[in-house]
């Protein structure tokens, strides 16, 4: 196996995502165990909007994809108006309808099972490798081929905003070179959560829980 140290944030500069977040985010947040919710709030800074480096571990029916090198994530959420214009009046009539789905941004390296990391110091890693990534590529793909939500199993970044399912809508691998045990990735995604749908049917009401990204049937409940 061959052995190898990689800084993280200067490889991120060479991909072209840039530097994760500003110093005194990458000091509070680098290490997980001290990612906790009651240390966020002592955090300077909004974490909408700024990459962030967290582990990350992604399941679909019971397949779990756990990300050895942790991808920097950035997380942009949105409110829903609807503006009416009315006649005699400048500007418009505003009404807030909820908020949008969260827009999860993952961008990461992926590096085969049988990597070991030798030795962590801050955004330098230490690894031994001997082959390319390629079914961990390959299960990337399945799991967005797949055209259905993947739960997110551990995040902590993720979980502190509530998000527990995401829908990948694209998914890239930039061009990279110098590095032949390592794939960068890029993902785009949205939140997504299952509601309760109530039906009345012969005067019956009973609470189904679906899924948001399924279409509804009113003939058939089961497609909902």
């Amino acid at each position: 196996m061959a052995e190898f140290s990689i800084d993280l944030n200067k490889m991120y500069d060479v991909v072209g995502w840039g530097k994760p977040f500003p110093e005194l985010i990458r000091r509070s947040l680098l290490s997980e165990d001290k990612f906790v919710a009651s240390s966020l709030d002592k955090i300077p800074y909004n974490m909408q909007g700024r990459a962030i480096q967290s582990q990350l571990t992604l399941r679909v029916n019971g397949e779990d994809m756990k990300f050895s090198l942790p991808p920097i994530m950035t997380i942009q959420n949105s409110i829903n108006v609807v503006e009416t214009v009315v006649t005699g009046l400048d500007g418009t009539v505003k009404e807030v309808t909820g908020t949008s789905d969260y827009a999860v941004s993952i961008k990461g390296f992926l590096v085969s099972t049988d990597t070991q990391i030798v030795k962590k110091n801050g955004f330098v890693f230490t690894l031994t490798s001997s082959t390319f990534p390629q079914e961990e590529l390959r299960q990337l793909r399945r799991f967005f081929e797949g055209k259905k939500s993947v739960e997110v199993k551990e995040s902590k970044l993720l979980s502190f905003f509530n998000i527990r399912k995401l829908l990948i809508k694209s998914l890239s691998f930039p061009k990279f070179e110098g590095y032949s045990y390592m794939c960068p990735f890029e993902m785009e995604c949205v939140s997504d959560v299952d509601f309760a749908l109530k039906l009345n049917k012969n005067n019956v009401e009973k609470s189904t829980l679906v899924s948001s990204l399924q279409s509804a049937n009113p003939n058939n409940p089961k497609s909902l």
